[in-house]
């Protein structure tokens, strides 16, 4: 929810409260009349004890709710709705009659109205976070359909196809073998594509053979073994992740990848412990190149928009470029 219409829903409450809170104020008590003296301290002592409460909740225990814990929830509203009574009740004897604090005729009506403001609180709370959501929800499965569109159009990029079927092809006269297995990682990759990643969620096995059918592929490409180095460690029980959402950066590794002289020119890394997950991939480049030889792309744009989207604030990506080195580490919690 936007910071204005929040602001606004606010000052409405507040606005309600402070003339609710002032018609009280005026209002005639039994044998006596409020002084209008203590008529505008009452109402800034009672609008900053309801503020207190309100904001409590709004931002801190309104997490005992959310994560259902309802129990800690509760005690929580009874001990601040108490608390906050025993602290701002003796503040009214400065402006009006002598009265006996301990009083339960006194003191039962301001903690069930702390009690009612906590509550409301949580309340507005939810309702921002779950306008918030609908939001998030339709711009995800707005998202999700033009994402279908980019793989339909682009699912295997055209000149990794055509190079892989020439490579292929050459295969076969000098190699049957190797040019059979090379047409089953294709076969694998489309496979994936059409099927697996249509869903949410796949498993982290699924997502690694995808890329590793990928990187055998591309290295029909080059006669130096050592091109590429690729380490996988502890993924069997990683939870399930977004499809398709590492491939952009090795895609582009291979796509401004420059041998430097040095081996590997790739090095793509993955390591998951429990629901954490690390990606790394980095590649040489030619720094000194025009900007058309040097990774960029709308690629990278997209998927980092679409990280915000399936994993807001659980995800970190850091991109560097140091020494004609391009650099990729992605820290995700799929849990």
């Amino acid at each position: 929810m936007k910071l204005p219409l929040k602001i606004l829903i606010h000052s409405i409450f507040w606005l309600v409260f402070s003339l609710f809170t002032l018609v009280m104020s005026s209002a005639p008590k039994p044998g006596r009349w409020p002084s209008s003296q203590a008529i505008g301290p009452h109402l800034l002592i009672n609008t900053v004890w309801a503020a207190t409460a309100f904001y409590l909740f709004y931002f801190f225990f309104i997490h005992y709710f959310e994560n259902r814990k309802f129990v800690h929830y509760l005690i929580s509203s009874l001990t601040v709705s108490v608390g906050l009574t025993f602290l701002f009740i003796p503040l009214h004897r400065l402006f009006f009659a002598p009265f006996d604090i301990l009083d339960y005729r006194i003191l039962c009506p301001p903690m069930f109205g702390t009690f009612i403001l906590s509550q409301c609180g949580c309340l507005i709370r939810g309702f921002e976070d779950w306008f918030a959501n609908i939001k998030l929800k339709a711009e995800l499965e707005n998202r999700n359909l033009r994402n279908e569109l980019e793989l339909l159009k682009s699912q295997i990029n055209p000149h990794f196809l055509f190079n892989t079927l020439n490579n292929i092809d050459f295969l076969i006269q000098k190699s049957p073998a190797d040019a059979s297995a090379s047409l089953l990682k294709l076969s694998g990759m489309l496979r994936y594509m059409t099927y697996e990643a249509s869903h949410d969620r796949v498993t982290m096995h699924e997502e690694v053979g995808y890329v590793r059918n990928y990187i055998d592929l591309q290295k029909l490409r080059w006669r130096n073994k050592d091109f590429v180095h690729f380490t996988v460690s502890e993924i069997t029980n990683c939870p399930k992740v977004a499809p398709m959402l590492f491939i952009t950066f090795i895609e582009n590794a291979f796509k401004y990848a420059r041998d430097q002289g040095t081996s590997p020119v790739i090095g793509i890394r993955w390591e998951c412990s429990g629901p954490n997950v690390e990606f790394e991939c980095w590649n040489h480049y030619n720094k000194n190149g025009n900007f058309s030889e040097q990774p960029t792309g709308l690629g990278l744009e997209n998927v980092k928009r679409r990280l915000a989207l399936i994993y807001p604030e659980k995800h970190l990506l850091s991109i560097s470029t140091d020494n004609s080195i391009f650099k990729v580490n992605l820290k995700i919690n799929l849990g």
